[in-house]
């Protein structure tokens, strides 16, 4: 009877955190911001190709076959040619906001920076960024203590280059 009744609390106990966690993110979900390297394009950063081309989380083969057979489409990495994820070359057509950072509310434009430093997609030092709300809207100049928000969320960041050894 003891272990029943344990294993009874232990369940109501995981349902109430989850419903705990569903309602947190109802009232504050994650912050959607899209780094790019040229805000008239909006094509990615070089940097972040590993992660649209080599990541373990990329759906796949089989995955994007359901994805297309359910009247989705692929990954914008994906070849279908070549079954692989590949980057466009020099000549072809870079996808717009290919790539996407999840962020906490509240983060601001260095903390996009920090980030994209650590996962060594920028290097040396912040020096300007410049914003936008969405597709071909003029970019305007932001501080780095700038929260990023819906209004400055396609971010360019410009850095100072390391001298190469």
């Amino acid at each position: 009877l003891h272990q029943s009744v344990s294993s009874t609390v232990a369940s109501n106990f995981e349902g109430l955190v989850w419903k705990c966690l569903q309602k947190a993110l109802s009232l504050r979900g994650p912050l959607l911001v899209f780094p790019v390297a040229d805000m008239q394009t909006y094509e990615p950063l070089s940097g972040l190709n590993n992660f649209a081309t080599r990541d373990p989380s990329l759906p796949s083969k089989g995955f994007i076959n359901c994805l297309t057979s359910a009247g989705g489409t692929a990954p914008s990495t994906w070849d279908d040619n070549k079954d692989i994820y590949a980057v466009q070359g020099k000549n072809e057509t870079k996808p717009a906001l290919r790539d996407v950072l999840l962020m906490k509310p509240g983060s601001t434009v260095n903390d996009v920076f920090l980030t994209l430093k650590n996962k060594n997609v920028l290097e040396g030092e912040f020096v300007r960024a410049e914003a936008a709300s969405k597709l071909g809207e003029k970019p305007k100049l932001v501080s780095k203590l700038d929260i990023v928000g819906p209004e400055n969320r396609v971010l360019r960041i410009m850095t100072t280059k390391r001298q190469k050894k």
